[in-house]
């Protein structure tokens, strides 16, 4: 049930809403526009579709993005000060129809020269395979490698750098794992997961109490047949491999790195943080799949998508075949 907004959350509402400006309510209304980011020069910068980043020739004085950042951070019910935490890391829940749920993240003096900010929107509407392929983001083969490896239980990872578009395709892929009827298990810093299975749990990290580890931790007492997690970061690389390992085949997650093969020395690294050993055999046994999707000038494409078989030792390298 939708939480309903007492008097005084309407009313930091409003009071956001009067400080963002028409211009801004404008662009966070429209389905095109994915980010919006306020710089240190004062502009307003918005990232869309169909033309990438664009200068849009507005600009926010630094009184008006320090009252956005404090109406925020209100609406949140967290605190930001200049002296202990000039920062902000902050969900703005929806309020239909001047913005969706979105991602806020800013800063204050001294960490920047004038309060800086930006606003990434989650997606409205979901974006299927078959949308990737009818826009050109993938081919019908790369449509069909994944959803074998959907059906066939492979632990599959989205990677690709910043704004590539991972999440999006996850997402895609969700939608997919969701028709399997399978129970799944979805663990995110931020929810940003869209998923239409009836049967599915959400778990949420709390700063700084509980992180993605003990979520995952928790999550096999849950009894998943698959577990998805948002995006790997860390010391959790290793607790989820281990989970695909032993009966919880078929999750999903994503990662970034710098191509597809990357992918699995990036969990090698981020395994380092917690184990003396990279633990290449797990990660050879754990991921089935892997699917780099990059920005290519203002659109996302799916680069290239692997499989991979296992570590072999003798080698020191991934045995992976490279699929489309």
């Amino acid at each position: 049930m939708e939480h309903q907004l007492n008097e005084a959350e309407i009313r930091t509402r409003k009071t956001l809403i009067n400080a963002m400006g028409s211009f801004i309510l404008e662009y966070l209304a429209d389905t095109k526009v994915l980010e919006l980011a306020v710089n240190t020069d004062q502009r307003l910068w918005i990232d869309t579709f169909d033309r990438g980043w664009v200068d849009t020739g507005h600009k926010v004085l630094p009184s008006i993005a320090k009252q956005i950042i404090y109406g925020v951070a209100a609406m949140a019910d967290t605190v930001i000060d200049v002296e202990n935490k000039p920062y902000l890391e902050a969900e703005m829940k929806p309020w239909e129809p001047y913005w969706p749920k979105c991602r806020f993240q800013a800063e204050l003096p001294d960490i920047v020269d004038v309060p800086i900010f930006n606003i990434r929107k989650h997606a409205r509407t979901v974006f299927t395979l078959d949308d990737y392929v009818r826009q050109g983001t993938m081919t019908e083969r790369q449509r069909e490698v994944i959803l074998q490896g959907i059906q066939n239980h492979e632990n599959i990872i989205a990677a690709g750098g910043t704004s590539s578009g991972k999440t999006t395709l996850l997402n895609a892929i969700l939608d997919k794992v969701s028709d399997t009827g399978d129970r799944l298990v979805i663990i995110e810093d931020t929810p940003e997961l869209q998923c239409n299975a009836p049967n599915h749990v959400r778990l949420k990290t709390q700063k700084p109490y509980i992180d993605m580890n003990e979520l995952l931790r928790m999550s096999l007492r849950l009894s998943p047949r698959r577990i998805v997690v948002g995006e790997v970061r860390g010391k959790e690389a290793l607790t989820l491999l281990k989970a695909w390992n032993t009966g919880h085949d078929g999750g999903c997650a994503t990662l970034h790195s710098d191509s597809a093969l990357e992918s699995l020395y990036r969990l090698e690294q981020m395994i380092s943080e917690i184990s003396v050993s990279p633990q290449q055999r797990t990660i050879g046994q754990a991921v089935g799949m892997v699917i780099y999707i990059k920005k290519d000038g203002v659109k996302r494409k799916v680069s290239e998508i692997i499989r991979v078989k296992k570590y072999n030792p003798q080698s020191q390298e991934y045995e992976i075949e490279q699929v489309v």
